[in-house]
């Protein structure tokens, strides 16, 4: 089932993101990079949310979605926004979809995605940008799957600094 979270699942949260840095080697920052995971409701409130898929009363996964003001520039290009490269055009964002190793693989990601493409369609939102680290092709895959193309490429934010994919979804 996937719902919204409750402030209950937050340590269930945290521990499906945290065992999937340590299987793929990801620094895990609770006061930095993943602060957002220690403050899913106020970070996450409307118009972001956050969802988990639960199954016999266990996270099994999440994901969440930031709702933002048009980046600037052509639908698109990869562009520097604050400090960070972005892409143009996007209104939102896919982040945190993470899964137990043993959930993987059962379409439970699909649904996770397609609750998140669907809430920013409800939304108005235009076109969602995707960022994720290289080494997860599964997730690319899925991305695809759903819409994304492969735009470029940008170094993660610290703490890890490693290559990660930028994915357009258009989603009028």
């Amino acid at each position: 089932m996937i719902r919204p979270a409750a402030i209950q699942d937050h340590p269930a949260i945290q521990r499906v993101v945290r065992d999937a840095y340590r299987e793929f080697s990801f620094g895990f920052e609770p006061e930095g990079y993943n602060r957002d995971l220690f403050e899913i409701h106020s970070h996450y409130a409307a118009p972001n949310a956050f969802w988990v898929a639960e199954s016999d009363g266990q996270i099994l996964g999440c994901i969440g979605i930031e709702i933002f003001p048009t980046h600037p520039g052509k639908m698109g290009q990869l562009q520097e926004v604050g400090g960070q490269i972005r892409v143009a055009g996007a209104d939102c964002e896919l982040v945190r979809l993470y899964l137990d190793k043993e959930a993987r693989g059962r379409g439970i990601g699909r649904r996770l995605a397609e609750t998140c493409i669907g809430y920013a369609r409800e939304n108005n939102c235009q076109a969602m940008e995707i960022w994720s680290d290289k080494v997860l092709a599964n997730a690319h895959k899925l991305y695809q799957a759903l819409g994304a193309e492969i735009l470029g490429e940008r170094l993660c934010p610290p703490p890890d600094e490693t290559p990660e994919w930028g994915m357009l979804i258009r989603l009028r």
